[in-house]
């Protein structure tokens, strides 16, 4: 456990004015854009003498469809200003429109690309997705509603027990402030509380023999769903544990306060970089902290290496495979003993704030 110390106008042709109108009735498809860059056409014909939208596709790609010969009369391709006829070819503005973008956010636009005088669509959506058929992109996950269990117990003192499942919590605190913790014993859901406390940490997860590495007990992972208030010092939010033979603190954090955790403890000191790892479909960085003769999980004081994954997006839930970052560490020479316990940790020094896991698992299979 980290210590005080650490821590997006019909055009009249003259004498061809019947058959333009035909024209721009095929070439209709960009008076709509092209619905996220990937399948709107600029019409199959565009006609005139000089050269129109061509008897081509004309998709609302990166080029759009009017281009260097243009679709369009006045304004563009594709259109409802139609074909080229005596007007002229290309028209004024041409290409993708005035917009040329995938709507009004990154998700391959929802009212057409190309704009009301666009060719046949322009790109799609430039931040992320577009592409063929106006995918999706650029919006994180949502979380599920958070519904904070009721009942459970109450500690507001140092504490450690059991509860059904086969879980495990603990309550530690030191220096000055207050912190509570709540257990609803079911699955592994806790709420806890702290006021200006000088260093808080409650977890609640699985305990194990200590005669076995993580390799030896299966593969562990958590699922988890929280939420939080308060926001400044250092708050820690994720999987929390010890080894034994060799003495080994570890943190897989996925969320926290206002400042990311990375390369300083807590008691101001560098950490190492180790690396990066993906695990659960996004980035850690691996950082490696050596803590000489300091309090631990053997009540006495030793020196001993603390390791960190921490993910380069927060997120306030989702899932944690627990052991593949086990094994990314070792593939970078960070090395565990036997595994004492894998838990859902909330940590944090000098603030105030609380915490409710409304979803919480930690299972080995």
């Amino acid at each position: 456990m980290v210590m005080r110390n650490r821590r997006l106008s019909l055009t009249s042709l003259g004498s061809r004015a019947v058959w333009l109108a035909a024209a721009a009735l095929v070439a209709c498809a960009g008076c709509q854009g092209g619905g996220g860059g990937g399948s709107a056409s600029a019409g199959t014909s565009a006609g005139g003498s000089t050269g129109g939208a061509g008897t081509g596709v004309a998709s609302g790609g990166v080029t759009g469809a009017s281009g260097a010969t243009g679709a369009g009369g006045v304004t563009g391709a594709g259109g409802v200003t139609g074909a080229s006829g005596d007007i002229g070819t290309g028209g004024g503005p041409g290409g993708g429109g005035s917009l040329g973008t995938g709507g009004t956010s990154s998700s391959g636009g929802t009212t057409g690309v190309g704009g009301a005088a666009g060719a046949s669509g322009g790109r799609g959506g430039t931040t992320a997705g577009g592409g063929a058929g106006g995918g999706a992109g650029g919006t994180s996950s949502t979380c599920p509603p958070a519904i904070p269990p009721t009942g459970g117990t109450r500690y507001c003192s140092n504490s450690k027990g059991t509860a059904p499942g086969g879980y495990s919590y603990e309550l530690w605190a030191e220096g000055s402030g207050t912190g509570c913790m709540t257990v609803y014993r079911s699955d592994a859901k806790f709420s806890a509380n702290w006021t200006n406390v000088e260093d808080f940490l409650a977890r609640m997860g699985l305990q194990f023999d200590r005669t076995k590495t993580p390799s030896q007990i299966g593969t562990i992972s958590a699922d988890f769903v929280e939420t939080k208030t308060g926001g400044s010092g250092l708050t820690y939010v994720g999987i929390y544990g010890w080894t034994l033979s060799p003495l080994r603190e570890y943190y897989i954090l996925d969320d926290w306060a206002d400042t990311k955790p990375a390369g300083t403890a807590s008691d101001g000191t560098p950490r190492t970089h180790v690396g990066m790892i993906t695990v659960d479909g996004d980035s850690y960085d691996v950082w490696k902290k050596t803590r000489e003769n300091k309090p631990n999980i053997t009540g006495t004081n030793q020196t001993f290496d603390q390791y960190f994954s921490i993910r380069q997006t927060a997120r306030q839930c989702g899932h944690i495979s627990i052991s593949e970052h086990f094994s990314k560490w070792t593939s970078l020479g960070l090395q565990l003993g036997n595994l004492v316990e894998a838990t859902l940790l909330v940590e944090a020094q000098d603030n105030s704030g609380t915490v409710d896991f409304t979803t919480a698992t930690v299972v080995v299979k």
